[in-house]
């Protein structure tokens, strides 16, 4: 368990009676990096509220990637989750004030990308906001997340915890990568 004061990260367990409000994952890709999303020029992790008539956690991840990064994933598998104190997070992780009530837990997955497309703007963002996308060799995606401000300590440690269960699963189909690829910088309208 990775534990800040805010937040206590529980890798291989789910929450006891405890029903997630969002999903997240480490995207990685068949040569072995890690699709990074880039909101306000910092590295975050895709993912997001699970709306109501969302199946399962697959599910949610699924329409959030397609939101988020316009991308196809092919497997999914469940790492953990968060534990996140809402009090202290609401502001920098868009929570309002009136969903403060109840426990928060966010899960964790890893995921391959099987197509990336042309980028989108998210549905959910007003101002076209596109979101950048990077594709990273794993050494520097975890330097990437390692320093974003919340959960990058979390985040980093959730990437080892991503690629142990892709090389377990057979994520990885090609030879290893250690191009770094901007696909594309982030856009919104003024």
């Amino acid at each position: 368990m990775e534990q800040d004061t805010d937040y206590k990260l529980f890798l291989g367990k789910y929450p006891q009676g405890g029903k997630f409000n969002r999903v997240h994952a480490i995207l990685l890709t068949a040569d072995g990096r890690v699709l990074l999303r880039y909101k306000n020029g910092e590295p975050r992790i895709t993912g997001g509220r699970i709306d109501a008539d969302d199946q399962n956690l697959e599910a949610a991840l699924r329409r959030e990637i397609v939101e988020e990064l316009n991308c196809e994933i092919d497997r999914c598998d469940y790492l953990g989750y968060l534990e996140v104190d809402k009090r202290r997070y609401y502001d920098a992780i868009g929570v309002k004030a009136e969903e403060m009530d109840g426990d928060m837990y966010w899960a964790r997955m890893v995921a391959r990308v099987s197509k990336i497309l042309p980028p989108k703007p998210d549905p959910d963002r007003e101002g076209n906001w596109i979101y950048g996308r990077v594709l990273a060799p794993r050494e520097i995606a975890y330097e990437e997340m390692a320093k974003t401000p919340v959960f990058g300590q979390s985040n980093a440690k959730l990437l080892d915890a991503a690629y142990k269960v892709a090389r377990e699963k057979e994520y990885f189909t090609e030879l290893p990568s250690k191009e770094y690829e901007t696909l594309n910088v982030e856009s919104r309208d003024k």
